[in-house]
């Protein structure tokens, strides 16, 4: 007989198969020439910076065993990767304050999916 996956089996798998695709995009994004797009208004760049690590955040809260802080820890290292990939290239520049979006971004994510979660065990009595 052969064996077959469970639904939550395959859910787990399509999961981490996701997350790391998301990385990868992500990642090739970061590494090539020119630049994400227009910059519309000063900064904007640390935008697009901070919504890639909400969604990154959105995608690995579903991976299982990685706990809440194991995430902020891969996601927080992986935004200092990017950075130092990009010192090595001649068309990109590493920034801090490019990592300090993505730490927003990775905050700001886990506030977001947090809080419904929080709000649903909230007392609406008035107390």
């Amino acid at each position: 007989m052969i064996d077959t996956p469970t639904r939550g089996a395959l859910w787990r798998r399509w999961a981490v198969a996701v997350f790391a695709a998301a990385m990868g995009c992500i990642l090739v994004i970061a590494l090539l020439p020119g630049g994400g797009g227009p910059d519309w208004f000063p900064q904007a760049d640390k935008l697009r910076h901070a919504s890639a690590f909400i969604a990154l955040w959105a995608l690995g809260s579903r991976v299982p065993r990685l706990t809440p802080w194991r995430l902020v820890a891969v996601l927080l290292a992986f935004g200092a990767g990017i950075e130092v990939a990009q010192s090595f290239t001649t068309w990109r520049e590493a920034s801090v304050l490019d990592w300090v979006a993505d730490a927003a971004g990775v905050a700001v994510g886990a506030l977001l999916l947090r809080f419904p979660q929080d709000a649903s065990h909230m007392n609406t009595a008035g107390n």
